[in-house]
């Protein structure tokens, strides 16, 4: 009997619920070992990846009860919009409704059954629930703390974002045309512009929403980067249906360029479904810290002074 010194599971868990806290805390509140039954419902039908409808079984429902979510960042209101379950132990991570451990991890089986039927849940709630281990939560290099979660919460509330406002609606009045005028256009013209409408949206939700891609533009244009490139590779050990794997390239002023690469799992959790798109700004984000090393310690070389000789 007794009182646990903390209520964190690890000083792993402590460390990245603190981590959450300063990404994301100012715009959200971020809650620890919220009971599973207190985010999503269970009950009534779910759908599963296939599109077809599921009940939970009693017994399913019960063993609900009795567990809880490590991370949860919710609004200001308190509704919950995305949640990470953190798995130190094994390094595993979910692709879509699977439980994945890395390479030679031991796998309990209660363990995965119990992970998986959080997933089912969540994901037939059209709910993001991520299954994540300390990779993802490493600053991405000495000078930027932003995170590899910190990258999937913002794309999952940059998800949010668009879905909400294209489902608001078009609204001619924003291309400064009434509605009459813009029925007045051809079926070619008015798609052109809807289409037009929707990229846009979409960038924007990506800035506003996605510390990356804010990090991205800053040094961008910062380094005055002339140019990038993003290339897909495969690797034949590892399955390109769990796998993301891209290489980013940028160059700056006077020819100087740099790159990077980066294996990310492909989760597939809604709201940020094709992992490929996060995946190929962080590792832009990468190659851009290369870049600013480089031109950092070309610029220290030109003004060091000059050795005498002789």
């Amino acid at each position: 009997m007794g009182v646990r010194e903390t209520v964190f599971g690890s000083k792993e868990e402590r460390r990245y619920f603190t981590k959450l806290q300063e990404a994301w805390g100012s715009k959200y509140h971020i809650y620890h070992n919220l009971p599973f039954l207190n985010v999503l419902k269970g009950k009534g039908a779910l759908v599963d990846d296939s599109g077809n409808q599921f009940c939970l079984s009693d017994e399913e429902f019960d063993q609900l009860k009795k567990v809880s979510i490590d991370f949860t960042v919710c609004d200001k209101s308190d509704a919950p919009l995305v949640c990470i379950e953190f798995d130190g132990l094994q390094g595993g991570f979910n692709v879509g409704t699977e439980y994945r451990t890395r390479d030679g991890a031991y796998d309990r089986k209660g363990r995965r059954a119990l992970l998986e039927l959080k997933l089912r849940v969540a994901h037939g709630s059209l709910f993001p629930l991520f299954i994540l281990c300390s990779d993802q939560f490493r600053g991405l290099s000495d000078a930027v703390r932003l995170t590899i979660a910190d990258g999937l919460i913002g794309e999952v509330m940059a998800g949010r974002a668009k879905y909400e406002r294209i489902h608001s609606g078009f609204d001619p009045t924003e291309y400064g045309m009434s509605q009459e005028e813009f029925d007045h256009l051809s079926p070619i013209q008015q798609t052109e512009i809807i289409e037009d409408w929707v990229i846009g949206i979409e960038v924007e939700s990506d800035y506003a929403h996605n510390p990356i891609f804010t990090k991205v533009a800053e040094l961008s244009e910062r380094l005055g980067v002339t140019g990038y490139r993003t290339t897909f590779l495969n690797d034949e050990d590892r399955d390109p249906d769990e796998w993301v794997w891209v290489e980013s390239g940028v160059e700056g002023p006077g020819g100087v360029s740099a790159s990077a690469k980066l294996c990310l799992p492909n989760f597939r959790t809604p709201f940020c479904f094709f992992t490929v798109h996060i995946a190929e700004e962080i590792a832009r984000l990468l190659a851009l810290e290369k870049l600013r090393k480089q031109t950092t310690r070309r610029g220290r070389l030109r003004g060091s002074p000059q050795r005498n000789k002789g």
